[in-house]
């Protein structure tokens, strides 16, 4: 038999890391069409981007509590599928899909330029499960494209810190990926920062990494023009902001018992341990990338799943990449995969399990009209998100739910300013209800008791009746 060419043969190899990839895309599409639904963050987006197509404004007629770019992530692929007359989830869904392939090809091209790259399908493997298996419920969050953005992009510093300097084109590309990244979410420059580090050590140069850096915070202060141009009321919500969304959280100690930092930390132990040796350290890029991450997370302060995913995804791309490729002992790399193999199992069982009770909305259609007004008393956004989008029903209110209203009483109403903050919530849902006359109110028995002791939510209330419950939520039906 005759040798293979080598060139050949790389071929040979990357071809089937895009029949990997292409395998986890097919797996994802039929886990998010037919398992597990886009998530309430996202689901209530899309209600935004929808609000603004049909002429509201946002920060005006429709509230969020989030910077714009949080809805104009979301808005073109809404956009789009009202153009083409389909279901923006799917749409959504597609072009994450479309993101991860994209993410890989660009991971792809750089890392097989460094010294000991990968092997293409050990990078496949890799990049797929972390991008297109491991979401489950958290699948299109803004977190997840962040990761979709950051893999190839410290990739590039790790390119970078081997090389000396980037061909311009990709120097341009890794900074838009690095902007985009802090755009989503201004944190996320910690992801970079600590791969940034690394390089500069390594090259004993900062100079190296100044266009790319210049390039990302150009991409900043453009969203930052666009924002003030096109979404000036969003200054307005920030005393609101400050005095009830930013001071909520659980106490420390829920961190210790979250995946937001014992999951990287478990990983980077497992790192450890393996004592793998790899020359291109694109591995340890993505740990550090990932702590970076988990730090983000940790500064965010509200200990969500989301908010937990692209470190831990990232920490799991980085011990991946060292188990397939690095060299290290053969007993010890059985012995920390078994382990990382079963936490990698565990942590995708657990975002699979990130859903909206499927019954809710079961039990809704039996008791409500066809496509039903709807709005919920309580302080939970997934509560009715996506449960209404997916009855073909219309949310009546101005906001996701009673948000503020609840972070105005966790921080304390006797606090200067909290109390207005508080009453023009209510307000607010009061006058939602009585112009939109929803024919469903969704009641959360965790926010019942509080809320039940406003006098004008009482008199709103008696023109609904209990029609029907589910867990904790039960469903009241104008009578």
């Amino acid at each position: 038999m005759f040798p293979v060419p080598t060139d050949q043969w790389q071929k040979t190899r990357e071809a089937r890391a895009w029949g990997i990839m292409f395998g986890c895309a097919l797996v994802a599409a039929l886990v998010q069409s037919f398992l597990i639904p886009i998530d309430g963050d996202i689901s209530w987006l899309i209600t935004v981007s929808e609000r603004l197509l049909d002429g509201q404004r946002l920060y005006v007629d429709v509230i969020e509590v989030n910077p714009p770019a949080s809805v104009w992530l979301y808005f073109p692929f809404v956009a789009l599928a009202r153009m083409v007359a389909l279901r923006p989830e799917g749409v959504i869904a597609a072009a994450t899909i479309a993101g991860a392939l994209l993410s890989f090809r660009a991971t792809l091209r750089l890392t097989r330029r460094l010294p000991e790259p990968p092997g293409p399908v050990a990078l496949a493997g890799t990049v797929g499960f972390v991008t297109l298996i491991l979401p489950g419920g958290l699948f299109a969050q803004r977190e997840h494209v962040a990761l979709l953005l950051a893999l190839p992009a410290i990739a590039a510093i790790i390119l970078l810190a081997d090389r000396g300097r980037l061909p311009p084109r990709t120097q341009l590309v890794a900074g838009l990926a690095a902007g985009l990244m802090m755009v989503i979410k201004p944190h996320f420059a910690l992801a970079l920062l600590l791969p940034g580090l690394l390089a500069a050590v390594r090259l004993r140069a900062v100079r190296p990494l100044v266009l790319p850096a210049m390039i990302a915070f150009a991409v900043v202060a453009a969203y930052a023009a666009a924002a003030l141009l096109f979404a000036p009321a969003f200054l307005t919500l920030l005393p609101m902001l400050a005095a009830t969304y930013l001071p909520m959280g659980p106490p420390p100690w829920h961190y210790l018992a979250s995946s937001l930092l014992i999951v990287p930390a478990a990983l980077i132990a497992a790192a450890v341990l393996l004592k793998a040796r790899t020359g291109n350290r694109l591995a340890l890029g993505w740990l550090l990338g990932g702590v970076g991450f988990a730090i983000a997370g940790l500064l965010q302060w509200k200990n969500y799943a989301n908010h937990a995913f692209p470190g831990v995804a990232l920490c799991l791309a980085g011990v991946l990449v060292l188990l397939m490729t690095g060299a290290a002992d053969r007993q010890r790399r059985r012995l920390v995969g078994a382990g990382v193999g079963v936490l990698a199992v565990a942590l995708a069982w657990q975002t699979s399990n990130i859903r909206v009770d499927p019954a809710l909305a079961a039990i809704i259609a039996r008791v409500a009209p066809p496509h039903p007004r709807m709005i919920t008393l309580g302080s939970d956004l997934v509560t009715a998100h996506p449960v209404v989008r997916h009855l073909g029903g219309h949310w009546i209110g101005r906001r996701a739910a009673l948000f503020t209203a609840a972070g105005a009483l966790y921080v304390g109403l006797d606090k200067p300013g909290v109390r207005h903050f508080y009453d023009e919530d209510i307000a607010q849902w009061l006058a939602d209800v009585r112009a939109g006359r929803p024919d469903i109110i969704l009641v959360e028995d965790a926010s019942r008791a509080w809320l039940a002791r406003e006098p004008a939510i009482r008199a709103v209330m008696r023109r609904y009746a209990p029609a029907a419950r589910a867990g904790g939520i039960e469903v009241w039906r104008r009578r």
